[in-house]
């Protein structure tokens, strides 16, 4: 089984011009229909004033034909260079990914999981990020130079037990071996243009007159917009399954997977601001939890039922959805009955006349105590507790103040902080 998986690199890479190659096509395709589209609605204009009978000769028509080949494949050749040149760069400054801090134990834990699989797949090389966001999720893309990335948020890395967490690094190797990982970042990297010319085109970002011009213009960005997302999220719902079976192939426990997969959906997967036209890349598609789906939710999404994903891992480890779930529970439990065993202990430290015990006693603090130092260096606040765990920029390495107690640390240094972030 494991041999299926260690491919050979230069096969991987050969896999990838093809289904380059593929996708340039569609590329053409899609523009030479665009483009032909419109040109016809022209055509009609022109033909109510200056009669069909010119339009309609065939070496017209063949030129015209020919001169729509030659514009779209020049508009195509722009797109699929600038997805190719810009797009896992603009994904990665997007979603604010770093490289791991080392004397973080999470991050050095996540390093030797990313280094351990890659070894044992056989990639020659895989470069871990982390994303400074409380969330839980996880994604794989491969970068202009063809290098692939492992991306986790810090939800992800301190909410996993070790197990889990190489289970979901098996998961993203698998898409990187398999070619996904390159094939959804080309896709996606493909929309991500028509995200940014919708963006720019958005009528309230402009006068009232220029905006109405401009609408047309808007609003055919946007159809375009939707077609490729249609496009990103076709191509990878059953991609999902297929790298859950390989990643049960490198880290052989697919009920670690299956337990990720539920903490995942359970608790929230949604990563800041980020665009739902990249969903494709992630393990599971970002949302806010209890957020109602609708039908255009269902018809865009990118993933499979998870429930589906856990029954078929449930199935390879010859158990039932249920107990896994019920394991997830306890384990919850205990760690709660663990929580709450900490500050009766040092009721009875406290007890003893103990001063060093009094220091390092956690008192939760209400209200709106903190501020925290965005990352272009200015503080922001105050926030109460709950306020400054969501904030988009959040990490446990970002420097943050206790108005209260006048005290300026980074955030894994108030024991606030920390248990907040166990519960």
């Amino acid at each position: 089984m494991t041999k299926k998986l260690a491919l050979d690199f230069y096969e991987v890479q050969r896999q990838q011009r093809r289904k380059s190659l593929f996708v340039f096509f569609i590329l053409i395709l899609f523009y030479f229909i665009t483009v032909g589209f419109f040109s016809g609605i022209l055509l009609l204009c022109f033909g109510v004033f200056l009669g069909k009978g010119g339009l309609l000769a065939g070496s017209f028509l063949t030129k015209l034909l020919l001169l729509n080949a030659a514009f779209s494949f020049i508009i195509a050749s722009f797109h699929f260079y600038d997805a190719k040149k810009f797009g896992a760069r603009f994904i990665l400054k997007r979603l604010m990914a770093r490289h791991p801090d080392l004397s973080d134990r999470y991050h050095k834990q996540f390093v030797n999981s990313v280094e351990g699989i890659r070894i044992a797949s056989g990639v020659p090389k895989v470069i871990p990020r982390i994303i400074p966001q409380s969330a839980i999720n996880a994604l794989a893309l491969v970068s202009a130079s063809g290098t692939p990335n492992i991306i986790a948020t810090e939800g992800l890395l301190s909410e996993l037990t070790r197990d889990e967490l190489e289970a979901v690094v098996s998961h993203e190797v698998a898409h990187i071996i398999r070619g996904d990982a390159f094939y959804i970042t080309l896709v996606c990297s493909l929309t991500n243009l028509f995200e940014r010319l919708r963006l720019a085109l958005e009528p309230e970002n402009h006068a009232q007159r220029s905006g109405a011009a401009l609408y047309p213009a808007y609003l055919l960005v946007s159809i375009s917009a939707i077609i490729m997302r249609l496009l990103s999220t076709l191509i990878s719902r059953e991609r999902e399954i297929l790298a859950d079976a390989a990643a049960v192939e490198l880290c052989r426990n697919p009920k670690a997977l299956a337990r990720a997969l539920y903490k995942t959906h359970l608790k929230n997967s949604f990563v800041g601001d980020f665009s739902l036209t990249y969903s494709p890349l992630f393990i599971l598609p970002p949302k806010l939890v209890g957020k109602s789906e609708g039908f255009f939710s269902r018809l865009f999404n990118s993933h499979p039922p998870v429930m589906k994903r856990i029954r078929l891992l449930a199935d390879m480890a010859n158990t039932k959805p249920h107990k896994i779930i019920e394991e997830i529970w306890e384990s919850q439990k205990r760690r709660k009955e663990a929580q709450i065993l900490l500050p009766s202990q040092e009721e009875v430290i406290q007890e003893t006349g103990s001063a060093a015990a009094e220091e390092d006693k956690v008192v939760p603090l209400e209200g709106k105590v903190w501020s925290i130092r965005d990352p272009q260096g200015d503080w922001q606040g105050p926030y109460a507790l709950n306020e400054l765990l969501f904030i988009r920029f959040f990490t446990r390495m970002i420097w943050i103040k206790n108005l209260q107690e006048g005290v300026e640390a980074q955030a894994r240094e108030f024991a606030q902080i920390r248990n907040a972030l166990l519960k």
